[in-house]
Protein backbone atom coordinates (compact mmCIF):
# COMPACT_ATOMS: atom_id res chain seq x y z
CA UNK A 1 0.00 0.00 0.00
CA UNK A 2 1.36 3.67 -0.56
CA UNK A 3 0.67 5.79 1.69
CA UNK A 4 1.17 9.64 1.06
CA UNK A 5 1.46 11.91 3.99
CA UNK A 6 1.43 15.49 4.30
CA UNK A 7 4.39 16.69 6.71
CA UNK A 8 5.27 20.10 8.10
CA UNK A 9 9.03 21.19 10.07
CA UNK A 10 11.53 23.79 11.66
CA UNK A 11 14.03 23.76 9.59
CA UNK A 12 16.69 25.51 11.89
CA UNK A 13 18.67 22.49 12.83
CA UNK A 14 18.37 20.41 9.75
CA UNK A 15 21.03 20.22 6.84
CA UNK A 16 18.05 19.87 4.55
CA UNK A 17 15.72 17.49 3.58
CA UNK A 18 17.68 15.01 1.63
CA UNK A 19 19.77 12.03 3.34
CA UNK A 20 23.22 13.67 3.81
CA UNK A 21 25.77 11.33 5.32
CA UNK A 22 26.89 12.59 9.19
CA UNK A 23 24.24 15.09 8.91
CA UNK A 24 20.97 15.42 10.52
CA UNK A 25 17.88 15.72 7.75
CA UNK A 26 14.84 15.28 7.66
CA UNK A 27 14.38 12.60 5.07
CA UNK A 28 16.79 10.70 7.46
CA UNK A 29 14.76 10.88 10.58
CA UNK A 30 11.34 9.87 8.44
CA UNK A 31 12.94 7.08 7.46
CA UNK A 32 14.33 6.37 11.06
CA UNK A 33 10.50 6.47 12.13
CA UNK A 34 9.12 4.21 9.71
CA UNK A 35 12.18 1.36 10.29
CA UNK A 36 11.19 1.27 13.99
CA UNK A 37 7.32 1.44 12.96
CA UNK A 38 7.91 -1.64 10.98
CA UNK A 39 9.93 -3.83 12.92
CA UNK A 40 12.61 -3.72 9.98
CA UNK A 41 16.29 -4.04 9.61
CA UNK A 42 16.08 -2.09 6.30
CA UNK A 43 14.72 1.93 6.08
CA UNK A 44 11.95 2.70 4.44
CA UNK A 45 12.71 4.78 1.77
CA UNK A 46 10.78 8.23 1.46
CA UNK A 47 10.09 10.08 -1.65
CA UNK A 48 8.95 13.79 -1.15
CA UNK A 49 7.16 16.31 -3.48
CA UNK A 50 10.71 18.44 -3.41
CA UNK A 51 14.01 19.52 -1.45
CA UNK A 52 14.86 22.40 0.90
CA UNK A 53 17.88 23.46 1.91
CA UNK A 54 19.76 23.91 5.11
CA UNK A 55 17.60 25.49 7.54
CA UNK A 56 14.85 26.44 5.67
CA UNK A 57 11.03 25.24 6.92
CA UNK A 58 8.49 24.01 5.35
CA UNK A 59 4.45 23.96 5.97
CA UNK A 60 2.56 21.36 3.86
CA UNK A 61 5.27 19.23 2.19
CA UNK A 62 3.87 15.70 0.77
CA UNK A 63 5.38 12.76 0.91
CA UNK A 64 5.16 9.10 -0.16
CA UNK A 65 5.96 5.85 1.23
CA UNK A 66 4.89 2.09 0.37
CA UNK A 67 4.34 -0.32 3.65
CA UNK A 68 2.79 -3.47 4.02
CA UNK A 69 1.26 -2.37 8.01
CA UNK A 70 -2.46 -2.21 8.05
CA UNK A 71 -2.54 1.00 10.12
CA UNK A 72 -5.94 3.28 9.76
CA UNK A 73 -5.24 6.21 7.71
CA UNK A 74 -6.36 8.40 10.93
CA UNK A 75 -3.39 6.42 13.13
CA UNK A 76 -0.48 7.09 10.64
CA UNK A 77 0.04 10.84 11.85
CA UNK A 78 -0.33 9.62 15.64
CA UNK A 79 2.09 6.55 15.29
CA UNK A 80 4.85 8.88 13.14
CA UNK A 81 4.58 11.93 15.63
CA UNK A 82 5.04 9.60 18.51
CA UNK A 83 8.62 8.56 16.69
CA UNK A 84 9.70 12.02 15.22
CA UNK A 85 11.79 14.48 16.83
CA UNK A 86 9.16 17.74 18.35
CA UNK A 87 10.84 19.99 14.46
CA UNK A 88 9.03 17.36 12.25
CA UNK A 89 4.92 16.95 12.29
CA UNK A 90 3.09 14.74 10.45
CA UNK A 91 -0.23 16.66 9.46
CA UNK A 92 -2.34 14.34 7.55
CA UNK A 93 -1.91 10.60 5.92
CA UNK A 94 -3.99 9.03 3.68
CA UNK A 95 -3.70 5.95 0.91
CA UNK A 96 -3.24 6.55 -2.61
CA UNK A 97 -3.03 4.45 -5.44
CA UNK A 98 0.14 3.16 -6.39
CA UNK A 99 0.74 5.42 -9.09
CA UNK A 100 0.98 8.19 -6.68
CA UNK A 101 4.34 9.74 -6.98
CA UNK A 102 5.04 12.75 -4.70
CA UNK A 103 7.37 14.65 -6.84
CA UNK A 104 5.94 13.85 -10.14
CA UNK A 105 2.10 14.19 -9.63
CA UNK A 106 2.63 17.66 -7.28
CA UNK A 107 0.40 19.99 -9.48
CA UNK A 108 1.52 23.12 -7.69
CA UNK A 109 4.97 24.03 -5.95
CA UNK A 110 4.90 27.16 -3.56
CA UNK A 111 8.67 28.42 -3.63
CA UNK A 112 7.74 31.09 -0.99
CA UNK A 113 8.58 34.09 -3.12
Amino acid sequence: MRMKCTISYDGHLFYGYQVQPGQRTVQDELERALKTLHKSKERIPVVASGRTDSGVHAVGRTIHFDTQLSIPETKWPYALNALLPDDIAVTKAEAVDDQFHARFSAKKRNTGI
